[in-house]
């Protein structure tokens, strides 16, 4: 029964890729945003002009590398021209199909004890969450980005058949290969190569006979003791363990201070800034839309538990007060995002965060409601340093991004829900598997039905 259900749920992800793809190849046969700049790159990559480099690019070339070799072998690959759009955008396709597979395998690994059935709805849930979804089909970075990190995170995870109970990092090539292979696609994912490197190394700690450490030790301070305390005497052999995530770090760092900064072109629009209130944004999207449910039906107990969680815990109400202190100070507004109307954050922040000064503030405690739904969560299922070590990272990456962008939410958005306990029964998984379904039907029927023109005469598409 389970193998039907997963067979019947993967014919279906598949045909609704299928389907969209050829929509998309159909409707938008040129290239739009931002997909000049990187099929233009990947094309030149085809004709083995391999010295030519589009200077607006922003990330490492490993997309484009990878479309040059995989674009050729696919049906009308070899063009003329050299690799067309829709065969580069068909090479998105591959991480569309890995994506689904490596979510469900991540839940099984983190949640052994979740029902099939259960763990399979999480992953579809994940897998159709809309900005992710959406630009499966756009020759854009984000799905092979997304993928490799997924890939990445689930070879550095522990793993039963293990004497230890520990798969090292360092101790495959593998993992090697696909922490190259992620930073290759997107420079920020040296935060999830470290992020994983170090729950791998905690994952080591912990299986040393005698260990003071707890996997899902909720006391902050305790824990951080207990790891100062065994940390030095493991301190070579954690090297050893993980040399080869050390060195693509180290790699990474001695580029970032050649290069003077993270992105490689169009540094000035991209420069980092301290956007604190992204962290708020990000307790929305990755609370809201999976607590739907309960939203509808449970709201006024869920606000008292909320309520009573942040009288009992100091330091979750010290965290609150951080976020909510970023709404004040940190809120960032790019010349971008209210001069292109083509996107999804204009509105939003036009009609609702811009609309006036005062906004910012009434927010807030939505902010810290929705946040506590989620945070806790993560604390609670994973243990104080692991949650502090995803929540940091989820701030490395977003705080300095200028830009207000739901594509840069999608990691963050599924390593939390990944950490989070699986939600369990139709009740749970149901309202945001159909929440999602709509909304990615809704915003491709916008995108590909209701074409406009634009200020400069162009063809728009209004799109996440």
């Amino acid at each position: 029964m389970a193998s039907r259900a997963t067979a019947l749920a993967i014919g279906t992800y598949v045909s609704a890729l299928a389907l969209t793809y050829e929509l998309f190849r159909t409707r938008v046969p040129a290239p739009y945003m931002d997909e000049p700049f990187h099929a233009g790159q990947a094309q030149a990559y085809c004709a083995a002009n391999w010295s030519q480099w589009d200077e607006k690019l922003t990330t490492f070339p490993g997309l484009h590398a990878a479309a040059a070799s995989l674009a050729p072998a696919l049906p009308g690959g070899r063009g003329p021209p050299h690799c067309p759009l829709h065969s580069l955008r068909a090479v998105n396709l591959l991480p569309a199909l890995a994506a689904p597979l490596l979510l469900l395998r991540l839940l099984r690994v983190l949640h052994p004890d979740a029902p099939p059935a259960d763990a399979l709805a999480n992953a579809l849930v994940l897998a159709l969450l809309p900005p992710h979804f959406f630009f499966h089909f756009l020759f854009y970075t984000d799905s092979a980005a997304t993928a490799s990190v997924l890939l990445l995170y689930l070879l550095s995870l522990p793993h039963r058949g293990a004497s230890t109970g520990v798969r090292r990092l360092g101790d495959s090539v593998g993992v090697t290969l696909a922490g190259w292979m992620a930073v290759a696609f997107r420079q920020t994912n040296a935060v999830w190569l470290l992020f994983s490197m170090i729950y791998a190394s905690l994952a080591d700690l912990e299986s040393h006979p005698g260990s003071q450490l707890r996997r899902r030790d909720r006391k902050l301070i305790p824990a951080v003791i207990a790891l100062l305390r065994e940390l030095p005497a493991h301190v070579p052999a954690l090297l050893a363990a993980h040399a080869g995530p050390l060195l693509t770090l180290c790699l990474f760092a001695a580029f970032v201070i050649h290069n003077g900064g993270v992105v490689l072109g169009d540094k000035s629009n991209h420069a980092p800034v301290a956007h604190g209130a992204q962290l708020l944004y990000l307790s929305v999207v990755a609370a809201a839309p999976f607590e739907i449910g309960r939203l509808a039906t449970d709201l006024p107990r869920l606000l008292g538990k909320s309520l009573r969680n942040a009288m009992r815990s100091p330091l979750l109400s010290l965290l609150m007060a951080a976020l909510a202190s970023c709404a004040a100070w940190l809120t960032y507004d790019h010349p971008f995002l209210l001069a292109d109307n083509r996107h999804v954050t204009f509105y939003v922040w036009r009609h609702v965060l811009a609309r006036h000064w005062a906004i910012r503030y009434l927010l807030v405690p939505g902010y810290l409601f929705l946040g506590s739904l989620i945070y806790p969560a993560v604390w609670k299922a994973q243990g104080a340093l692991r949650a502090c070590l995803l929540f940091g990272c989820c701030a490395l990456v977003l705080v300095p991004t200028p830009l207000l962008e739901p594509r840069y939410f999608t990691l963050p958005v599924l390593l939390l829900r990944l950490h989070a306990p699986p939600m369990i029964g139709p009740r749970a998984w149901a309202p945001p598997l159909v929440l999602f379904t709509l909304v990615n039907i809704f915003m491709f029927a916008l995108f590909l039905g209701r074409p406009y023109t634009w200020v400069d005469g162009s063809v728009a598409r209004f799109m996440w």
